[in-house]
């Protein structure tokens, strides 16, 4: 009985399990709701290859290309496949996306990491809609943990920002912690990538730097409570001076976080930080974006902490009428970008890196430095 329990193929049952359901509902929807996002890639591509712009696209009257142009060359290759191809492999990569995730925050417990992951709000929106967004958070999880001690670490930073803007806040994050090599690799790489697509797309490029990038109306029905950002809500109570009072707002929260991943000794816990500031700050934080949010349940918080982030982030609490719910995602990235902190913040601390038990091992060592240096 033992044994079986230890069994790798049964542990991961219940999450290869969330994830089949999870992906046959949403490749089983109608064609004109599936996959929505990934369909919107397609269409401005195809509108690119018949020679018009990236920007000239919009599904369904409201739901345009809004990434960068190199967004476009790296889904190029992925847009050559057949949708019938094309889609059950996305929806495959969306779920090996999250174990992965699972993986990076805890070994042991990824298993059940990936399917309370799987059920979130995020990843739900993430495999209906065929996003991006997760694989650009794993991308970034990815550069902060794994190669926290690479020579190369930033370059994922640096080149998931290249496809959409919002990972840019994690740059401030390496350099304030003291990895300025890491912050300069990831800046580096951003604007390489950047330039490849003004030089294969100078048109487009020029449209979007000069005036798509700027305007936030293109992103949808950002007054939704799907947006979860300070922007949303502010448009939603119809606050006067709005854009400017967002604005300093958020800019001041997205500050005191990433001030505050100085005085933390765990990595994870600042990409929950910075991440959580990163859904403030941005004026739309679709419920794709809010990955980081549920992250936070698998920090070692109390069993309050991490029930009161589940139920956020799982139950459908931004469809209730009453105001402090549908902004409790907002209301828990600000909490979580100004309060989370580790219960014991001085070293020693947990390497979650661990190769030999997925367990966290005392390294007696901060995991991220506060002066210059790689």
């Amino acid at each position: 009985m033992l044994a079986i329990t230890r069994s790798p193929g049964l542990l991961w049952a219940p999450a290869a399990l969330v994830a089949a359901v999870t992906g046959i509902l949403a490749l089983l929807r109608p064609e004109s709701m599936r996959l929505t996002d990934l369909q919107v890639y397609l269409g401005a591509l195809d509108t690119l290859q018949a020679g018009g712009s990236l920007y000239d696209y919009i599904r369904n009257g409201n739901a345009p290309f809004t990434y960068p142009p190199f967004a476009a060359l790296v889904l190029l290759i992925p847009a050559r496949l057949p949708a019938e191809i094309l889609f059950p492999a996305w929806t495959l990569g969306t779920a090996l996306a999250t174990v992965a995730l699972a993986r990076l925050f805890n070994r042991r417990a990824a298993p059940w990491i990936a399917v309370l992951l799987m059920l979130s709000a995020p990843i739900s929106s993430n495999f209906r809609y065929g996003q991006v967004s997760l694989l650009l958070a794993l991308l970034v999880t990815t550069d902060v943990l794994a190669l926290r001690s690479s020579r190369f670490q930033g370059v994922l930073i640096g080149l998931a920002a290249a496809v959409k803007l919002t990972p840019l806040i994690f740059i401030p994050m390496l350099w304030l912690t003291g990895r300025r090599r890491a912050a300069a690799l990831a800046t580096a790489t951003f604007l390489a990538c950047t330039t490849v697509g003004a030089l294969l797309l100078p048109h487009d490029s020029w449209r979007y730097w000069s005036g798509e990038v700027h305007d936030v109306a293109r992103l949808g029905f950002i007054t939704s409570v799907g947006n979860q950002s300070l922007n949303g809500a502010l448009l939603r109570l119809d606050v006067p001076h709005r854009a400017l009072l967002a604005t300093a707002l958020a800019a001041a929260i997205a500050a005191v976080a990433l001030w505050r991943t100085t005085t933390l000794h765990d990595p994870r816990t600042a990409l929950v930080v910075t991440g959580a500031a990163g859904i403030v700050l941005s004026p739309v934080s679709w419920t794709h974006h809010q990955v980081w949010l549920v992250l936070a349940a698998f920090l070692p918080l109390s069993h309050l902490a991490r029930a009161t982030v589940l139920t956020v982030m799982i139950a459908p609490v931004t469809a209730l009428t009453w105001a402090p719910l549908r902004e409790s995602r907002l209301l828990l990235a600000i909490a979580l970008a100004l309060l989370l902190t580790r219960p014991n913040p001085a070293p020693p601390v947990a390497d979650p890196w661990s190769r030999d038990t997925g367990t966290p091992e005392v390294t007696g060592r901060p995991l991220m430095r506060r002066a210059g240096g790689a």
